[in-house]
């Protein structure tokens, strides 16, 4: 019945400009008359209940609107004081509220409501993912190959507008193993007997082309898969190319020297190695690192994938639950992805040209007007 009521309540308001709804006497009388209505159809064996809800509203505006005068003692439009009030045997005497309670409570319901509505979504419903994918070959400088570094600009090519970015996941990727074995930056990392290093010839090798291309390999031992060498072999210095081409020919460190050579006997310290990296690290610099992974030559790594197979295969990754990041940052607006292909050397990687794509998924706000913060660039 409290629909009836609060009918009742719009009705008095309107003719007398008197706000009842808070008042507990009026509230306590109209008890009473719905009461007596409804033991007065009951005993006419009346089901009519919109019937009897329309006499008890009638009744019920016609008493109010009679009956309504004075003010009690103190404060009028006081809800505490309300409701600790006796009520009065003479039901004629009611209070009344003024205009400025009425306007007051209505801002304060305003507020109220107004403050559930971003509480309730602040964090539930105002999170939207948006996946999308893109391609190596829709980098902005198509007129040179893909040498581990490239810009993707989602905005102007119209593949996704992102703004209010907080989170950022790889989903997939189809990325062709195309590094070759000796590259532009090992292939004049190894000189024999301290001399001029060796200028070798990019490209993939085995351990028997490598022989035949470098001269200076006596012999391979396939059993223990150590080169000998006609002298000693050694790198230039200990940078990255350095590691990669001691790796392929199994050179070993030689801390005081700093640098990677063969042993005593002229050969190789370690299983030749004739992978040309181990994983492909992918980087976007936009990316904030508390949303990436943290490496030894980038902050920016948001994901990494292991290579399977000879070079030429073509790779896949499908990101499980455990490799997604569920970190959020700052919002922010995401026009392009500016992104390099690292191996484990913090080198570029050159995959000859061929191109592969990756699918993204970008976690956005949605009512960011709702939590105050509005970032569109």
């Amino acid at each position: 019945m409290n629909e009836t009521f609060d009918k009742i309540c719009q009705e008095v308001y309107s003719n007398r400009e008197i706000d009842i709804s808070r008042n507990k006497e009026c509230r306590d009388t109209y008890k009473k008359i719905a009461e007596k209505y409804l033991n007065k159809y009951k005993k006419r064996n009346n089901e009519d209940i919109e019937a009897c809800k329309q006499d008890i509203k009638d009744y019920s505006v016609n008493y109010f609107c009679k009956r309504l005068h004075g003010k009690p003692v103190g404060k009028v439009g006081d809800i505490e004081h309300y409701d600790k009030r006796e009520v009065p045997g003479n039901e004629s005497t009611l209070p009344i509220p003024t205009h400025g309670d009425i306007i007051d409570q209505q801002m304060q319901q305003a507020i109220i409501k107004r403050k559930d509505e971003i509480y309730r979504n602040l964090f539930k419903n105002d999170l939207r993912k948006i996946i999308f994918s893109v391609s190596t070959s829709q980098r902005n400088d198509l007129t040179s190959s893909n040498d581990g570094a490239f810009v993707i600009n989602l905005q102007k090519k119209g593949i996704v507008d992102l703004k209010n970015v907080v989170g950022f996941n790889v989903l997939r990727s189809h990325m062709p193993n195309c590094r070759l074995l000796i590259n532009d930056n090992n292939r004049e990392r190894i000189t024999i007997n301290g001399g001029a290093w060796t200028t070798l010839t990019n490209g993939n090798y085995d351990v028997n082309d490598l022989k035949t291309e470098f001269t200076q390999i006596l012999d391979f031992d396939n059993k223990t898969g150590l080169f000998t060498f006609n002298a000693k072999a050694e790198t230039v210095g200990n940078t990255p190319g350095d590691r990669s081409i001691a790796r392929i020919f199994g050179l070993k460190y030689n801390e005081s020297a700093n640098k990677y050579e063969s042993d005593s006997s002229n050969k190789s310290q370690f299983k030749v190695d004739m992978r040309p990296n181990i994983f492909i690290d992918v980087e976007i610099a936009e990316i904030p690192s508390i949303a990436c992974i943290q490496t030894e030559h980038s902050n920016n790594v948001v994901f990494r994938k292991p290579v399977q197979g000879p070079s030429g295969d073509i790779g896949f990754y499908i990101a499980t639950v455990s490799d997604k990041i569920k970190e959020y940052f700052t919002p922010m607006g995401l026009p392009k992805l500016t992104m390099r292909l690292i191996d484990e050397f913090g080198l570029n990687i050159d995959i000859q040209g061929v191109d592969g794509y990756f699918t993204f998924e970008a976690v956005v706000l949605n009512n960011v007007h709702d939590m105050g913060i509005v970032f569109e660039n």
